[in-house]
């Protein structure tokens, strides 16, 4: 047994011989901290419970920058030197030296998840229902395809077991090795595990269910699918070449026998597949009365910035969104809601924009800055008067999509925001409240000498760039009473988005014109209005600018960039669309070392230079794993550490 443990041990699935369920989070606020022996596990109900609610626990909040790559992009800076992102930035990271090192724990629930499907048969508790014995298996055959999902994302292909090895033949089989899968049958793996879930499972928990909120249901499932199809179709694991006709072939990961494990032939059939699956997926959703958060959807939401701002912003029970369709408890203090408050509020001011992303935002008039005349025209400042102060108001902060004032604090910001296409508003939740912790009409200042700048809170926990990140900040958090929010995994707004982009690339790549089919236009156009702004067609002809595939392709790439800011989508994207290299290079910000007088307003500010290495599109796969298996390859450019 001591030997067979020490395999064991070794084993990259980390096979359990019985089950620690250690409280991870409060999930679902039922996590025990007692070791159940294996052969009690599966007889009653309220065990069965405790180990699905530990392979739930481990998959972590789209927000969290510590455990998120998704977060560690050009749109933001993360003003502390020990923490993953930083590190990113500075290429202080390998094989042996991790971040985000997920690698194990994904295994580990993985293996959980088989081993709960194969035994739940075993409970025979008159206290569990027939119906709730198919749900949890749905819910681990979704878990199980979902810790995959994350997998890939991450590494690229990865080693696929369907079945768990148990003595002798898990013996055989690590000292034989596993290999990595091709690129393609992790796909189809990953989408066999959610078709068989979707067999299990309810259409989606009802406001009444609570006890059932946040779980799979059939929406996440096919949420899941469509975006696993939509990865598999993007340039990077279709063809490793970009529509501008980069080839990034020396990415490509190899077997141990030296085969190639992504295709190098481009195939348009599979945007096809990702379009019906998005489709499909949307209609799922729709059934189940899931769909867009807009105007009219509450007495209180009358414009854009209204339904755009309150779909990050309520309380986690029941069914509190429409366009919630698998969400996880704000839990964590390591986020952007509790590190993106201004210092003036005894705030962690240290989740910052970058000028990169702030310029990215559109104008009210639809159209992208750089296509805007006016905005290009615009310098210097204009001043309004709100409460007898006079305030300054930048102008190229002026009449910006409302989506901008709902995820950008900006230097000055006071009251002003831009409400839809035409409506400006100088009464909105920023800066001005005065049942928070601005007081006395105080309004954003970063500046040196201001009440938010560097020298009020000197050493870290400042803005790096003159931004904020306010998307999750609800009016009323502060540094230590957050709330207790719902942070959406799987948010409806992305399947729209999924879905325009596969119709742009299908028709794009069967040589067709992408501006002449109404499927390119059909969900874009109602992303673009729940928040009030002009459709995109509209926008373009008005300003005389052609919609080419390649500017069609910039506009729906540059919508996903605003509408998912900050909700852990651009690391993924920027490798899928082989753009990644555009993370490292010099980043810009107003000058936070200066008073406002003397060159704080300066957008050519360099506040950091950052490392590329085009072995950054795939994280390096840890080195102790390899150790172990004799089967298991590194990514390409990764070099062995042994060599």
């Amino acid at each position: 047994m001591k030997a067979l443990n020490k395999i064991i041990n070794k084993a990259i699935l980390l096979c359990l011989a019985s089950f620690v369920l250690a409280s991870c989070s409060d999930f679902l606020d039922q996590v025990p901290e007692e070791k159940l022996s294996e052969a009690n596990l599966f007889k009653s109900k309220d065990d069965v419970v405790k180990v699905l609610t530990q392979i739930y626990s481990y998959h972590y909040s789209t927000i969290e920058f510590t455990s998120n790559p998704g977060l560690a992009t050009e749109e933001a800076d993360y003003n502390w030197s020990n923490y993953a992102p930083h590190y990113k930035d500075v290429g202080q990271y390998s094989q042996s030296t991790l971040r985000w090192n997920h690698w194990g724990s994904f295994y580990k629930q993985i293996r959980t998840t088989q081993y709960f499907i194969n035994r739940i048969d075993e409970c025979q508790d008159e206290k569990l229902t027939e119906d709730e014995r198919s749900w949890w298996k749905g819910e681990a055959y979704f878990l199980q395809a979902y810790y995959y999902y994350l997998l890939v994302q991450q590494y690229g292909p990865v080693p696929l077991l369907d079945k768990i090895y148990e003595g002798n033949e898990l013996t055989a089989k690590m000292g034989e090795g596993i290999p990595r899968a091709h690129f393609d049958e992790c796909v189809n793996f990953i989408d066999s595990l959610l078709v068989k879930s979707i067999d299990h499972l309810d259409l989606f928990y009802t406001s009444s269910s609570t006890e059932r909120a946040a779980r799979a249901s059939k929406c996440s499932a096919w949420f899941l699918r469509a975006r696993l199809w939509l990865f598999a179709a993007s340039p990077l694991y279709n063809g490793m070449t970009g529509p501008d006709g980069k080839e990034m072939k020396h990415l490509m990961p190899k077997n141990h026998e030296g085969k190639e494990l992504i295709s190098s032939t481009f195939n348009p059939e599979k945007w096809k597949k990702a379009m019906d699956i998005a489709k499909e997926a949307i209609q799922v959703c729709g059934s189940a009365n899931l769909g867009l958060y807009k105007v009219g959807a509450s007495a209180s939401v009358k414009n854009g910035y209204d339904a755009y701002w309150n779909v990050f912003n309520y309380a986690r029970g029941g069914h509190p969104s429409s366009e919630n369709v698998f969400y996880k408890q704000n839990f964590s203090t390591s986020n952007i809601r509790s590190h993106a408050l201004p210092i003036s509020w005894s705030g962690y001011s240290g989740v910052c924009p970058t000028w990169e992303h702030v310029e990215e935002y559109f104008m009210a008039n639809g159209l992208m800055p750089e296509d805007d005349p006016a905005y290009q025209a615009a310098t210097g400042f204009e001043t309004y008067v709100k409460n007898n102060n006079n305030i300054r108001l930048y102008k190229k902060f002026k009449n910006r999509d409302p989506r901008f004032y709902v995820n950008i604090l900006f230097p000055g910001q006071y009251s002003y925001a831009t409400l839809g296409n035409e409506t400006e508003s100088f009464n909105t939740r920023w800066a001005y409240n005065t049942t928070t912790n601005w007081t006395d009409y105080i309004w954003y200042r970063p500046f040196f000498d201001g009440p938010d700048g560097y020298a009020s809170k000197t050493g870290r926990d400042f803005t790096t760039t003159g931004f904020l990140s306010i998307k999750f900040v609800g009016k009323t958090d502060n540094k230590t009473s957050k709330g207790d929010y719902a942070v959406n995994i799987f948010r409806y707004a992305e399947l729209l988005l999924n879905y325009t982009e596969a119709a742009l690339e299908y028709y794009a790549g069967t040589g067709g014109n992408p501006a002449s089919q109404a499927a390119v236009f059909e969900y874009w156009d109602e992303l673009r209005d729940r928040v009030q702004l002009p459709d995109v067609r509209s926008a373009y002809s008005k300003a005389g600018i052609p919609l080419t595939t390649g500017k069609l392709r910039e506009l729906i790439r540059r919508e996903r960039c605003i509408e998912l800011a900050f909700e852990g989508h651009r690391y993924f994207d920027n490798r899928r669309w082989l753009v990644a290299e555009r993370e490292g290079g010099p980043k810009h910000g107003m000058d936070v070392y200066k008073t406002e007088a003397d060159g704080f307003w300066n957008e050519d500010y360099v506040f950091e230079t950052r490392v590329w290495s085009d072995k950054m599109y795939f994280m390096p796969i840890p080195q102790s794993e390899i150790d172990k298996n004799p089967k298991l390859t590194q990514n390409a450019l990764w070099v062995a550490e042994n060599e």
